[in-house]
């Protein structure tokens, strides 16, 4: 079976400014992406036929979220099955709630325990269908004519409602048509469109190539933001943790951050509090410092432990079709669970609990995991 449409594949374009992720892999008619495909599709005909349409439907849906989302438990189902696990059920029921987490796996050993399937994005709703806005005037702007300039997009704020395209883009075609075609058009003043909390500043550069025209995006800047991965992560994980009451197996959540800049040390801050140096002053005026770390984690509150039913946490980032053989994953058991996740390997790195600390077990590359050449799926 495929799950990609039987269609051309002739071009080799990146993704533009408003095409999802399914949508560009879909259509690439990139070496890399059909290796991509290929490898989704033999992990589909691995997953239980009976649950397999509507996580197909998931995967090809138009909202990244989605589609990301269901990558990334066909991701986890294959990853139980490389380690030499089984996935007993898809969705087992429970007897007292009618929630049902992801899989349930038996591990080699046969210990059994619950998984389930996560992403930290740190967006919401609104900020999804705001972007989606932005992307729709991004890509409006992509496509208008400029064939002597590039563009230099400046984007400030998010739309909060559909910006009117034809109006900016018949006012953007005549800034361009006034432009000189020489350097000079660099000296001119910048185009600049306001609607709904966006403005879009537009500055012109020449073309040094004319002959060959397409998009007309040549530089687009990013506006600055806050960096909250660890809060992310503690947000993500806090809506699982205690999601399907008392269980009787281990429980363990897999989250997948996509979040920017984050670091093995993120999951840590959102899971036994937020890392900071303690500063103590004698009375002789000489100082001390000590790591220390705020009562605000998933498992450790301003109270002691909590969260026990939560046996342990597999964190991976940014895992999607493209980039995961790139990816480390890394396991962290709970010190103070109520049910102990018994040792299995799933070849990532592994952090036991230890003297107050943790120990850790250096694993290795999803690639290398699931057997895929170093640099895939590049050639």
């Amino acid at each position: 079976m495929t799950v990609f449409d039987d269609i051309p594949r002739r071009g080799t374009d990146p993704p533009i400014q408003n095409e999802t992720a399914f949508g560009h892999l879909n259509r690439s008619g990139r070496t890399e992406a059909a290796r991509v495909r290929l490898l989704v599709d033999a992990w589909f005909d691995r997953y239980p036929t009976a649950h397999r349409d509507p996580l197909v439907a998931r995967f090809r849906s138009s909202i990244d979220d989605q589609h990301r989302s269901a990558f990334f438990e066909l991701f986890l189902h294959e990853l139980v099955l490389t380690s030499g696990h089984k996935v007993l059920q898809i969705e087992p029921k429970l007897a007292h709630t009618t929630k049902s987490p992801d899989f349930l796996v038996e591990s080699a050993q046969a210990h059994r325990f619950f998984l389930e399937a996560v992403l930290a994005t740190g967006r919401s709703q609104n900020d999804v269908a705001a972007q989606a806005r932005l992307n729709d005037v991004l890509a409006a702007l992509d496509k208008t004519p400029s064939p002597a300039h590039f563009l230099d997009i400046s984007p400030q704020g998010t739309p909060t409602a559909p910006i009117s395209i034809k109006k900016m883009k018949r006012e953007l075609s005549q800034w361009i048509a006034a432009l000189p075609a020489d350097d000079s058009a660099i000296d001119k003043a910048p185009f600049a469109y306001e609607e709904h909390g966006l403005r879009i500043t537009i500055r012109p550069f020449p073309r040094r190539n004319r002959q060959r025209i397409g998009r007309s995006i040549g530089v687009r800047h990013f506006p600055v933001q806050q960096v909250t991965v660890d809060e992310d992560i503690r947000s993500a994980i806090e809506k699982k943790a205690s999601r399907y009451g008392d269980l009787d197996h281990p429980y363990v959540v897999a989250v997948n951050a996509f979040g920017f800049f984050h670091h093995e040390e993120d999951v840590f801050d959102a899971l036994i509090g937020t890392s900071f140096t303690a500063v103590h002053q004698f009375t002789d005026g000489t100082f001390s410092t000590e790591d220390a770390r705020k009562p605000d984690g998933i498992w450790v509150g301003p109270k002691g432990p909590r969260r026990k039913g939560l046996s342990a946490v597999l964190s991976t980032e940014q895992i999607d079709p493209w980039n995961f053989a790139a990816r480390h994953g890394r396991l962290v058991r709970n010190p103070w669970a109520t049910i102990v996740l018994a040792p299995i390997s799933l070849r990532v790195d592994q952090f036991d609990p230890i003297d107050g600390g943790f120990r850790r077990t250096e694993g290795t590359t999803m690639g290398r995991i699931f057997g895929l050449p170093e640099g895939w799926p590049l050639d």
